[in-house]
């Protein structure tokens, strides 16, 4: 590493205060001529700020040499960077780095919304030998924002990078002596410091009464701890999505996890809205949470089916079943990831993320909104709990596939449970986590439960594919006693998990 180019510390300082002499730093011999330099950065967004609301960036930057460079940044990414010969913006956003915000942007136009110009002067800190220990750069910057005057506001930052901590740290207390304070991560000139303060919060909407969400407690609207939580989950979808676009397999649960959340929600907690448009957006949900399952669900069974066939002695595994498992499953995933890419650029789903950031914006609350959220949420938590128990006690009387039906119903009442009490948690978080945490166990067991049975059925189907085409189905076999083992002990499992789930709220 280069002397200089180490750690940096950022300080904000006044435009009329004059660099201290840093030539009185510990071992620093010379300061050399400064270096002066400009550069300018085009900021991008929608006409109504949504890049910004979301937390999501596009920006064009220009430096002395004329070359240009495009950067993006976005909630579950890595910086990008896309850097041409040429500043000319004729040239265009990179389509990639479109790709990456298009859940926020759905096809709406990107256009230049603030330009900062930033002066530096970059000095040298030298040691007797010439060496370069330090670098200190002093930077004026000025917005031209479309909505603030020509030329205004503007700041000055000061920063100092040295690989020699004692030196920085020196630096460092002689800037805050002189005046400086130091600066946080929006230093380089950040919107949200700049302009538009009432956009900190996520959205307009609020609870009937006009409750602030840092009020929020027992008494509080149960209005505003839905919000709170629909909120949060919808820029969890957002967050994800340009994952997803990336083929990233994480990315793909967690997003499906986030849209599963917001139709729970809004389907335990719907009599506190009007009817419409939380149902036709509960139906969007399903459609977004079944594409994105397609492709997890040959994910999950995939590696299952991998960890299985390699915990087999090498002398009881007859035949290419591996290869055949992969090639299968690979399949089976590339194209259910088609679906997910053909779905996540489709009309149906910008306009399903248009639907719900209005609910959020401008929700319809009926008169249950008003109600006390603490009460409120454990009544909706109750009902939940009780419709489980109804699912569960209906299981006593089936066999066979009809169980096993029933079993995955009430597996989606315990989420469902789950969820409505994930909302109620902000405000009475004791009883909440204690239904959480049970609700969750019930939950997994069945999805292994679940798994084993989908599992059994994908062998049985394999098992006579590989028969057809002259392989030894031996493995097969075996494979799916195993699973028909699994399932049982997840059985047992469930019984001893049920007996001793809560019976309150």
């Amino acid at each position: 590493m280069a002397a200089g180019t180490g750690t940096a510390s950022r300080f904000l300082v006044h435009v009329a205060l004059v660099l201290p002499p840093l030539h009185e730093l510990s071992g620093v011999a010379k300061v050399a001529q400064p270096r002066e330099g400009r550069r300018t950065e085009v900021r991008y967004d929608t006409s109504d700020g949504s890049l910004h609301r979301h937390r999501f960036s596009l920006s064009r930057h220009t430096d002395d040499d004329g070359g240009t460079r495009w950067e993006r940044s976005a909630p579950s990414l890595e910086p990008a960077v896309r850097s041409s010969n040429t500043a000319e913006p004729e040239a265009g956003i990179p389509t990639e780095l479109v790709e990456d915000v298009q859940a926020v942007v759905r096809g709406r136009e990107l256009a230049p919304v603030q330009t900062l110009v930033t002066r530096y002067l970059e000095y040298d800190l030298l040691d007797s030998a010439g060496t370069v220990l330090a670098r200190v750069t002093d930077e004026s910057t000025r917005t031209n924002d479309v909505e603030a005057e020509p030329g205004g506001p503007g700041r000055r930052v000061w920063t100092i990078s040295s690989d020699h901590n004692a030196l920085g740290t020196e630096a460092g207390t002689m800037f805050l002596a002189a005046g400086a304070v130091p600066a946080g991560p929006e230093a380089g000139g950040g919107r949200d410091a700049v302009r538009h303060p009432e956009r900190a919060g996520a959205g307009t909407g609020g609870a009937p009464d006009g409750t602030d969400a840092d009020l929020l407690d027992a008494g509080s609207p149960v209005a505003l701890l839905l919000l709170e939580y629909l909120r949060e989950q919808f820029e969890e979808l957002l967050r994800h999505d340009p994952r997803v676009r990336r083929g990233d397999t994480d990315g793909i649960h967690k997003m499906r996890v986030a849209t599963r959340r917001l139709r729970s929600a809004l389907s335990s907690y719907r009599s506190t809205m009007d009817p419409e448009p939380g149902r036709s957006l509960r139906g969007e949900l399903r459609w977004i949470a079944r594409v994105l399952g397609e492709a997890r669900d040959a994910q999950v069974m995939r590696h299952r089916l991998q960890e299985l066939i390699a915990s087999e002695p090498a002398d009881l595994v007859m035949g290419p079943v591996a290869a055949r498992v992969d090639e299968e499953l690979l399949h089976d995933y590339r194209q259910a990831y088609g679906h997910v890419r053909e779905a996540l650029h489709s009309q149906r789903y910008f306009q399903a993320l248009d639907g719900l950031e209005a609910l959020l914006d401008r929700p319809f609350w009926t008169e249950t909104a008003r109600k006390p959220a603490g009460p409120a949420a454990a009544r909706i938590v109750r009902r939940d709990r009780k419709r489980l128990h109804r699912r569960v006690r209906a299981t006593r009387t089936l066999a066979g596939e009809d169980y096993a039906e029933a079993l995955h119903d009430a597996r989606k009442d315990a989420k469902q449970l789950r969820y409505a009490a994930e909302v109620w948690a902000p405000v009475q978080p004791k009883e909440a986590k204690e239904m959480v945490d049970a609700a969750e166990h019930v939950q997994k067991v069945l999805g292994e439960y679940q798994d084993s049975v989908v599992t059994q059925a994908y062998l049985r189907r394999m098992g006579a594919t590989a028969l057809a085409a002259g392989e030894n189905g031996f493995t097969y076999g075996r494979l799916h006693a195993l699973e028909q083992a699994s399932a049982q002990s997840a059985r047992e499992r469930f019984a001893r998990a049920w007996k001793g789930f809560p019976s309150s709220p």
